[in-house]
């Protein structure tokens, strides 16, 4: 059995003018991607295959920021499957149903025993500017091993500067960054986005899949021009192009024992079964009495048995071993600071809001809390609209508390504060 939480309790936001979280979105970006394939390969029909990319320059150094999560990937067993998460986020370029499909595929043939979990939460059309107010809800508490990300803009307002320090301060996870392919009509600003995204991968520690480099070198290579690999809109990769872009991002996730880890600073991996035969000091201590080490197990076998682990950080993964099968199962209770971990009011993750009517976006960008809530849905109501949806007014209500007060577009709204409320 394998056993891990997150010590987090959610906060979902609804909107009242869209429809509840959990209900498929007739609006989504799969739907309008797919649609607009369709109607491309109408008329241009995917080739069968294309040629693989040639090796990179410096592909001896690929994997070199990744050491921790591609180390998860290549030591798993058929025995020993270890579980790695892995968060795509970005734009639509990412969030491409197409390239998910692709790097799963070349993920799951490439680690067979990886206990690999791929979420997508990327969201097309929200650049830097627009993704910065999403990610405390969609990257700070993923708990992800590996970000693979890709986003256009950002450069000049600092917006993917202030992203990049907010991953490094919240999370643990490996970072691989995509810089961007080839356009049917390339802009001014392309070698200067290139440029930066270096800057930021080489800053941040992250694994860089270079694609600004690799994609003409590939259409130069084998004759093409940008459109071989491109929809009709001259942005996005056809069939052919998101199957390449998956080869160039794959490759790099790779074990290069060559490097150094610098998780090592940041992430401690502590295998009770050894630290029981060292010695009772140090961050985990077993109390009560009787423990038992069988088969690299350590076994409490009554509700007096207790192992305590001190730490420090926002993350703590619990791995159960396999018990043998004549051993009957007990239970387990998590106490945190002294206190069971569901009372701790501290320990909340507001989810990303839900899109709102005829679109993929959420409709609120970024909700947070300067003080303890309590786990509920609120659902926010637009009473007043312009003519032009730039000024508004809006009600808010808890699942739980009810009315939490009104607020309009011009200044920030907080929830109205209530004898016996946080």
């Amino acid at each position: 059995m394998k056993l891990s939480f997150k010590v987090t309790v959610i906060v979902a936001l609804c909107c009242a003018a869209g429809v509840t979280q959990g209900q498929v979105n007739p609006f989504s970006q799969e739907y309008f991607e797919l649609e607009a394939l369709k109607k491309y390969e109408a008329i241009h029909p995917p080739l069968a295959s294309i040629p693989p990319p040639a090796p990179g320059e410096n592909e001896a150094s690929f994997g070199a920021h990744l050491t921790r999560s591609a180390m998860l990937l290549e030591m798993s067993t058929e025995k020993k499957r270890l579980p790695v998460r892995i968060l795509i986020y970005g734009q639509s370029i990412t969030g491409s149903q197409i390239f998910i499909e692709d790097i799963t595929d070349y993920l799951k043939k490439k680690f067979p025993y990886a206990d690999i979990t791929i979420e997508n939460r990327c969201i097309g059309g929200f650049a830097a500017d627009r993704i910065i107010r999403t990610a405390p809800h969609d990257v700070y508490n993923s708990c992800a091993d590996l970000i693979i990300f890709h986003v256009y803009g950002g450069e000049k307002k600092g917006e993917l500067e202030e992203l990049f320090t907010n991953i490094r301060k919240y999370t643990t996870a490996d970072i691989l960054l995509l810089s961007h392919h080839t356009l049917h009509r390339p802009t001014a600003d392309d070698d200067f986005s290139a440029r930066y995204l270096r800057y930021i991968a080489n800053k941040y520690d992250c694994e860089l899949a270079d694609i600004s480099y690799e994609w003409p070198k590939y259409l130069a290579a084998n004759n093409m021009v940008p459109a071989d690999l491109l929809r009709g809109d001259g942005t996005h990769p056809n069939r052919n192009g998101n199957w390449l872009l998956a080869q160039l991002v794959g490759r790099h996730i790779k074990y290069n024992p060559q490097f150094a880890n610098p998780s090592n600073q940041s992430v401690q991996t502590l295998n009770v079964a050894n630290v029981y035969e060292r010695s009772p000091a140090g961050p985990i201590t077993f109390t009560g009495k009787p423990w038992e080490h069988k088969n690299g197990l350590v076994i409490g076998l009554t509700p007096g048995s207790h192992l305590k682990l001190t730490f420090y950080g926002n993350r703590v993964d619990v791995i159960a071993g396999q018990l043998p099968k004549t051993t009957k199962p007990g239970g387990v209770k998590i106490m945190l600071d002294g206190n069971p971990i569901e009372t701790n009011q501290t320990l909340f993750a507001i989810t990303r809001p839900t899109w709102g009517p005829h679109t993929w976006f959420p409709l609120v960008m970024r909700v947070s809390n300067a003080k303890p809530l309590i786990a509920e849905d609120w659902t926010l109501r637009v009473d007043n609209v312009n003519a032009d949806s730039t000024d508004y007014t809006f009600s808010v209500i808890g699942s739980k508390t009810g009315p939490d007060g009104t607020g309009s577009s011009k200044k920030t709204f907080c929830f109205k504060l209530r004898p016996g409320r946080n």
